[in-house]
C-alpha cells in the first residue's frame, strides 16, 4: 500500500544516468524530481503496485527517451499525473 512505498529506494544519482554524458547531473536530478511526483500525487488508496509499475514506467521512458530532459517542472507533473492515472485503470481492469 502506500504507506509501504519509499521513493528514496528508486532515488538516482550521477553515476546511474552516465549514458546521458555532459547531462548526467540535470537527468539525475530530473529523474529525482519526476519520483518525488510519483510519491507526491498518490493516494492513500494507491497499491503498492501501482505505484511501483509507475516507477518503472518512468525509469523505462526515462531510459528511452532522452528527450525528456526538455520537460519543465509543469510537464513532468503532468507526465506522473498521466501515469498514475493509467496505472490506476488498469489494476482497475485488472480487478473486474
Amino acid at each position: 500500500m502506500y504507506s509501504e512505498f519509499d521513493i528514496h529506494a528508486y532515488l538516482v544519482s550521477y553515476r546511474d544516468m552516465a549514458f546521458f554524458e555532459d547531462d548526467a547531473d540535470e537527468a539525475a536530478d530530473q529523474l529525482n524530481e519526476l519520483l518525488h511526483y510519483i510519491h507526491q500525487y498518490s493516494d492513500e488508496d494507491d497499491t503498492l503496485d501501482v505505484l511501483e509499475e509507475v516507477v518503472r514506467r518512468t525509469l523505462y521512458e526515462w531510459i528511452e527517451n532522452p528527450e525528456l530532459l526538455a520537460l519543465d517542472s509543469e510537464e513532468m507533473q503532468a507526465y506522473i499525473m498521466e501515469q498514475l492515472a493509467d496505472a490506476r485503470q488498469q489494476e482497475s481492469d485488472d480487478d473486474e
